[in-house]
């Protein structure tokens, strides 16, 4: 694992949680659970940043990619309009009243750091905070701060296109069934296409479901880019869309490893969906290599006893160097509603498998 993977995370007040947090993380992590227990929540959660121009970008990023808001476009002017509504805000606190806190340990670090968030509107400024925060409101449509408390640091931030512009707008989170789109054929473009040892590895896993094939690239398709698939002994260009979901959607995980930005964080919902299972141990090696190679911690969800089982089996052909970085994350909700997370190492994991232990 390296310096900028997470071992510990604690978020509060954020959607359905009052208080949440995992302990024990490794690097590559399965989350499991019953439905409604929040397991999207976790992972829109940990796109945190600690610069929150990024975690806010990101967030909003998830919300349209998964036609929440249908509207609204990526543009930070469109996110800008969108977070600036106090009815926005209030979809994703607890408590409105209350700070939306982040606690968070890294690996090699000695102790925990926190930020906690109060986003508040211009009509809720005291006389100080407004003077303070003047300078900042520079348009029209900023109605919205955030009161950044950096352990025990704090200052007042202005949600306008000029903070909002400094996120780099990297994707994170890859939403479960948003299958193919324009930004998927941009981040190819701009993060596998032109680099020959990129593109030959993005290749070689593709490769696994299009046994044929013999390259990838930009593509113009009636008469828009996409992603072209060269078959051998073809002299023909195919979209990729033409060889199903399963390759879309393990397109757009690797093009999301090779583009979640300097974070190392990668988080996939429902990770199984669209692979055959007679695919997954394979899957399961390609995603866990790929992500070993590039640094990238993994939070992945899933409602499959399958997609457990062949993430086992795929560590068990890998070997111990990887088994000891993987972690099953249950959440379970108890008597009082709260949701707890059990973490299993993968000696743990392996044995409650065995006995028929439901770790879901």
């Amino acid at each position: 694992m390296d310096s900028n993977h997470l071992t510990y995370f604690k978020i509060e007040n954020f959607k359905r949680f009052d208080s949440f947090e995992i302990s024990n993380i490794g690097q590559f992590n399965l989350l499991v659970g019953d439905n409604n227990v929040g397991k999207t929540s976790v992972l829109e959660a940990l796109l945190f940043d600690e610069e929150i121009y990024e975690w806010v970008v990101k967030l909003y990023n998830s919300f349209i990619l998964r036609k929440l808001f249908p509207t609204i476009g990526y543009k930070i002017s469109d996110i800008v309009s969108l977070i600036n509504q106090k009815e926005t805000w209030q979809s994703i606190l607890t408590q409105k009243d209350i700070s939306l806190s982040f606690t968070t340990q890294f690996i090699g670090e000695e102790s925990t750091s926190f930020i906690k968030i109060i986003p508040k509107m211009l009509a809720e400024l005291t006389p100080d905070e407004f003077n303070s925060i003047k300078g900042q409101i520079n348009d029209n449509e900023t109605n919205t701060f955030l009161e950044i408390d950096r352990n025990s640091s704090k200052e007042l931030v202005s949600l306008n296109k000029y903070y909002l512009s400094q996120a780099k707008k990297t994707f994170n989170l890859l939403a479960n069934n948003t299958g193919f789109s324009s930004q998927l054929v941009k981040k190819y473009a701009q993060n596998i296409n032109p680099y020959k040892s990129v593109r030959k590895q993005f290749d070689s896993i593709i490769s696994h479901l299009i046994t044929n094939l013999e390259e990838t690239r930009i593509h113009n398709y009636l008469g828009e880019d996409t992603i072209g698939v060269v078959l051998s002994n073809e002299n023909t260009v195919y979209p990729i869309t033409r060889f199903g979901d399963g390759v879309v959607k393990l397109s757009r995980i690797i093009i999301g490893i090779l583009s979640c930005g300097s974070d190392k964080r990668i988080m996939i919902d429902e990770i199984e969906n669209g692979i055959h299972f007679s695919r997954l141990t394979t899957f399961w090696k390609d995603i866990i290599l790929l992500c070993r190679n590039q640094g990238i911690q993994l939070f992945a969800t899933t409602h499959s006893f399958e997609c457990q089982k062949y993430f086992v089996e795929a560590l068990i052909e890998l070997g111990e160097e990887y088994q000891k970085d993987a972690r099953n994350i249950s959440l379970v909700e108890n008597s009082s509603g709260e949701v707890k997370s059990v973490t299993f190492d993968f000696e743990g994991f392996e044995f409650a498998l065995n006995i028929g232990a439901n770790t879901r």
